[in-house]
Order: C-alpha cells, then sequence, then structure tokens
C-alpha cells in the first residue's frame, strides 16, 4: 500500500456575527459533544472519559458516489476563556488506509456588546503530496461547507438562548 507524503497545509475560516451573547456561544463551542447538531458532516465528537483532554472526532460524508468517514483523536489545547478553544490532532491518529491526515482548528469570540459577539473558526489540514496541485481548488470548497456551519451555528445559538430565557422566566 503506498502511503502518500504531506506536502502543504490549508487553511480555512469562517466567521459569524450571533446576536446572543459571547459566554452562550462559548459554552456551547466548549461543549465538543455538540458540535455535530450545526456541523452535520462532524458524524460525532465524544471526549474520551479516561483523558478529558481528548476527544474522538469523526467525519461522515458522502462525496464522487462514495460514502467516506475519517476519524482522528484531538488533543484539546489550554482554552482562553470566553476568546480562544483550539484543539490539534495527535499524530498519527488521523487516518484513511494509507493516509495519515494532520489537522488543528480553533475557534475565536469576540464581544460586539452585551448581547453579541463573532464567532470565527479556521480549520487547517495537511494535504497529500498527490493533491498538492488541486489544493488551492479545495479551499472555497472547504469554507463554503464550514460558512453554512457557521450560519446553523448562529440559528443554534439563537434557539438555545431563547429556549434558555423562557426556562429562566417559567421559573420565576
Amino acid at each position: 500500500m503506498r502511503k502518500w507524503r504531506m506536502a502543504q497545509w490549508l487553511d480555512n475560516r469562517a466567521e459569524v456575527e450571533v446576536p446572543v451573547p459571547l459566554e452562550v456561544c462559548w459554552t456551547l463551542w466548549d461543549d465538543r459533544e455538540r458540535i455535530p447538531q450545526w456541523m452535520p458532516w462532524i458524524k460525532s465528537v465524544k471526549v474520551l472519559p479516561e483523558d478529558q483532554r481528548l476527544s474522538r472526532w469523526t467525519l461522515a460524508t458522502r462525496q464522487f458516489g462514495r460514502d467516506w468517514e475519517f476519524s482522528w483523536l484531538a488533543r484539546n489545547l489550554a482554552p482562553i476563556r470566553n476568546q480562544k478553544i483550539h484543539w490539534a490532532s495527535e499524530p498519527g491518529s488521523a487516518s484513511l488506509p494509507g493516509l495519515s491526515i494532520n489537522n488543528r482548528g480553533q475557534i475565536r469570540f469576540v464581544r460586539r456588546g452585551a448581547a453579541a459577539c463573532s464567532v470565527s473558526l479556521s480549520i487547517a489540514y495537511e494535504v497529500p503530496d498527490v493533491l498538492a496541485p488541486f489544493a488551492n481548488a479545495l479551499t472555497p470548497v472547504v469554507e463554503g461547507i464550514i460558512g453554512r456551519d457557521m450560519e446553523r451555528f448562529r440559528e443554534y445559538a439563537q434557539e438555545y438562548a431563547k429556549a434558555a430565557a423562557a426556562t429562566k422566566k417559567a421559573e420565576a
């Protein structure tokens, strides 16, 4: 089986303004197991019970007439509360048959008032040498996907905040 060499890193970004308090957005992203609620191509994120700093991510998609599933173990790096959550794949844990793909990501939060914030997502991954000539063509595709994910996050956060406010009001 051929083992592909990695040639370059691709970095993809998306940002959304969310009319919800920053602390609510932070809480939602910090609960990694919720992420598939707004990122449907992420089939699951499971924090390992034996080490809360690690999480197993599984991506599932249908492309080129076939189903693909890819998983990796991520190390949750030390967050900066209400500013940044970030992670990096554990070396050798992200693989398809014959191919290991390292990746990393971060979510940044910027307050835009008492009840709003900006949330930006950056995902980077290594591209195999065989795909390097086509790597730049991947950027708009991936950024389109994560852009829609961030729009779904905004909707999810708004619904979550609305439900929390209704519960609080009912309890009062």
